[in-house]
């Protein structure tokens, strides 16, 4: 046991039922987190649950980008608490939180945290816009 998960609260309610599972996408669906198209062809994650203040059951598609950022931070931090549509926040200030408190044991954790949203965004951008963000312009000066 490590420091970090240590006095481990989370404050969402827990689903009546909950269920996930990794598909291959046979149409074009949109990331629940950051938008991004996700491409037929693709895995990408299907969540299906209901909570008891919703009126129904309630579907979450995750691209690979964003469930590689909810696993990385779940296994640097043990308490991760999060919610659907929520993620990149919730993981920035986890993340802020635990090197806050605990300095030494997390080093390199904003940096990581921050080379994996800008990786997504980036993604993110291309596969909407079909312009690559990562190239300079010219300047028209």
């Amino acid at each position: 046991m490590t420091s970090l998960d240590f006095d481990c609260r989370c404050d969402y309610e827990p689903a009546v039922f909950y269920r996930t599972r990794i598909v291959r996408a046979r149409k074009g669906h949109r990331c629940y987190e950051c938008s991004s198209p996700i491409l037929p062809g693709e895995l990408y994650e299907n969540t299906a649950g209901m909570w008891d203040r919703c009126d129904g059951v309630s579907t979450f598609k995750t691209c690979e980008r964003c469930r590689d950022l909810r696993v990385w931070v779940t296994n640097s931090i043990p308490c991760f608490c999060w919610a659907h549509g929520n993620l990149h926040e919730d993981a920035e200030g986890t993340i802020e939180e635990a090197t806050w408190r605990l300095p030494e044991e997390t080093v390199g954790l904003r940096f990581g945290i921050a080379r994996r949203l800008v990786a997504i965004r980036r993604e993110s951008t291309f596969r909407r816009t079909g312009e690559k963000p990562w190239t300079r312009r010219k300047r028209t000066d």
